[in-house]
């Protein structure tokens, strides 16, 4: 989590002189600030409004992130039929979002209600690796829950992935997670100062290490991931698209229902990442603007609410996930319908597993048993099968995938 060192101001009691003692916005460790007295306003704690307003905004994401990313591991534990290849990337990336809700909002709240930092040198160095480390692992069981579902519907057999690969992919999104926030432990220093009238205790973290950091930390936990979304639902909507042309020009047509559903789907997912990480990367921007010129009250108090903002979406988007993730799969959605901790968001109650999927309207005969699951159709009384949707999976099967 980023620190708020820029929100402190110079102010009057302080000479030009002294001035060129900062770095980065952070006192000299050599400037005596024993001799002055403290530049900002002393508060302690904000107004118990502000608080109670805060904590009450907080309350609903917490629960809603906890109880929701709890069915979803639940299910997909509990159900074999569940344990496919992107439910188990689904999971992982709902075990990550627990551990976001469950630790990051208690943290995020302590660090914006107090004026001091209260958890110390450790705090110091584990909160920003423990965060940002969790938002890693949810990001990259995302990218890899898009690949997953583009080589079900799009690539081919050699190109899906099997149990022991998404095991260890697993595995390795917890890895580069950790590696890729490691540097948030090593370049981060929790300090104290006396000055005359306050003891001012802050973590703060080495700019000139982090600064570029910061940057590759955003392409890695933002616009890759977004990127790859894009390209994977855009690749399933052009496959879908040639699916449907394909079922309208032979000889009896069936109806077609998912390409709209699926466009919808999909662009909500996307639009949700967008609207929850891209302002964290609007944080970053404006921080290493100020980081590069003194900061004015003005500047830190607008960055302040971006800085608010964008950290409690990130913790939205964490709570937002089973629920997105979980409805747009049918299997996911019928199960957490039966799941009491969550089926009063879905309102669908318990519903019946085996029902018939709607993408064929009419209900076949006894003499239709017995035919393949593809949409067929006889050209010149020529038997010849209707391409399904990909190479190795019928229609039917693409249900399982939304």
């Amino acid at each position: 989590m980023l620190n708020n060192t820029w929100s402190f101001s110079y102010g009057d009691s302080i000479s030009k002189d002294q001035e060129t003692k900062y770095i980065h916005g952070i006192l000299d460790d050599y400037f005596d600030t024993t001799q002055y007295y403290f530049p900002n306003e002393i508060w302690e704690v904000r107004p118990a409004w502000e608080v109670t307003l805060k904590v009450a905004t907080m309350i609903p994401v917490i629960v809603l992130g906890l109880v929701g990313n709890i069915s979803l591991m639940y299910v997909i534990i509990r159900t074999p039929t569940l344990r496919t290849t992107t439910n188990i990337l689904i999971a992982n990336m709902a075990l990550a979002d627990f551990g976001t809700t469950l630790f990051c909002p208690w943290m995020f709240l302590c660090f914006d209600l107090f004026q001091n930092y209260i958890f110390g040198s450790i705090g110091c160095h584990l909160d920003g690796l423990l965060s940002h480390a969790l938002t890693l692992v949810a990001v990259f069981s995302l990218s890899a829950v898009s690949y997953d579902r583009v080589s079900l519907i799009v690539l081919s057999t050699s190109r899906k992935l099997s149990k022991r690969t998404t095991y260890i992919l697993l595995c390795t999104t917890w890895v580069a997670g950790l590696v890729v926030a490691a540097p948030l432990a090593f370049f981060r220093q929790y300090r104290t100062r006396q000055w005359i009238d306050y003891l001012e205790s802050y973590c703060t973290e080495n700019s000139l290490y982090l600064a570029s950091y910061w940057g590759i930390f955003v392409c890695v936990s933002v616009w890759a991931p977004l990127t790859i979304m894009a390209v994977c639902h855009t690749a399933i909507l052009i496959k879908l698209d040639r699916y449907e042309r394909l079922v309208r020009k032979s000889k009896h047509p069936i109806q077609v229902k998912y390409k709209r559903k699926v466009a919808r789907i999909l662009a909500l997912l996307v639009l949700v990442f967008i609207i929850c990480r891209v302002p964290f990367t609007m944080l970053i921007l404006q921080r290493n603007q100020l980081l590069q010129h003194p900061a004015q009250q003005q500047q830190a108090d607008s960055i302040y609410i971006l800085w608010y903002t964008s950290r409690y979406l990130v913790l939205l988007n964490a709570a937002l996930n089973p629920i997105l993730y979980g409805c747009s799969n049918r299997s996911l959605r019928q199960a957490l319908a039966s799941c009491a901790g969550i089926s009063w968001i879905l309102r669908n109650g318990k519903v019946n597993f085996t029902r018939k999927s709607s993408i064929i309207r009419s209900v076949p005969n006894q003499r239709d048993i017995l035919k393949p699951h593809s949409p067929s159709f006889h050209p010149d009384n020529q038997h010849g099968a209707l391409p399904n949707i990909s190479s190795i999976i019928s229609p039917i099967a693409y249900t399982t995938v939304f």
